[in-house]
């Protein structure tokens, strides 16, 4: 079963993070996954209806799967956890709230708790799952809701999924990947993603130089050029950065532009 939907996209502004309708100037499309995973994604389709308790919260997996229509089933392990995130969600109300803030950081802790390499698919998307979502929180001003432990191993539970996931799966969805998420260089093997992070205090400055040297450190494990990047502590303001993706290779590395 396919479980990463290419040909169902969302849509997400980069320098936000945050979903935005289709046609938005600049927003990059985002697969979506299983019944549950994308922004604005749920049972199955946009805008669909969240089956909940009387109370508002999350049914149990098993409650979910035995309650609820074919579009409504979670259809795996990662698919249950964002329709969790889903709720909390839909609960936290319009805008990014420190109530959504505190949906996301919950998931970026389930997403750390959960071995996602029983499937490439869901290997692969959880890991930009929580890349996404942490930066979602650092853009906001709500990474304080992630201790410095959680932080350092969601960048390297991330990196671990998204590698296994690369390595595993077909070389077609690979290109496809590749294609769909990032963007082609002057090499033709090479892809990248460039983004930018923000920061007004040292305090998210020291936060950025733990979480992109951690990503950093477990790309280039085991590599004799692994150097740490220049994130312009302890000095506030924007940094740009570079993700590059070898099709040939599988190599990752992440750069400082």
């Amino acid at each position: 079963m396919a479980l990463i939907h290419w040909n169902q996209p969302f849509y997400v502004d980069p320098s936000t993070g945050e979903a935005v309708p289709a046609g938005t100037q600049g927003a990059i499309a985002l697969p979506t996954y299983g019944n549950y995973g994308g922004g604005g994604y749920s049972a199955g389709e946009f805008g669909g209806h969240l089956l909940t308790k009387p109370s508002g919260r999350a049914y149990s997996e098993q409650q979910l799967t035995k309650l609820g229509s074919d579009k409504q089933d979670p259809l795996d392990r990662l698919d249950y956890a964002f329709y969790v995130h889903d709720v909390a969600s839909s609960q936290a109300g319009e805008g990014y709230t420190r109530q959504q803030a505190q949906a996301d950081a919950a998931l970026v802790k389930t997403l750390v708790k959960l071995d996602a390499n029983y499937d490439p698919e869901a290997s692969f998307y959880a890991g930009f799952t929580t890349l996404a979502t942490v930066e979602q929180l650092a853009a906001h001003g709500y990474l304080d809701l992630l201790s410095r432990k959680v932080l350092l191993a969601a960048a390297h539970d991330a990196v671990n999924d998204i590698e296994f996931g690369l390595h595993h799966l077909p070389s077609q969805e690979v290109a496809v990947a590749a294609a769909a998420l990032l963007e082609p260089t002057t090499d033709p093997t090479v892809f990248a993603f460039d983004f930018e992070t923000h920061t007004t205090t040292v305090r998210q400055e020291y936060q950025e130089l733990i979480v992109l040297n951690a990503l950093n450190a477990a790309f280039d494990f085991g590599e004799p050029d692994n150097a740490p990047l220049h994130t312009g502590f302890p000095v506030p303001g924007t940094s740009e950065y570079r993700m590059t993706f070898n099709v040939v290779t599988h190599d990752v590395d992440l750069l400082s532009i």
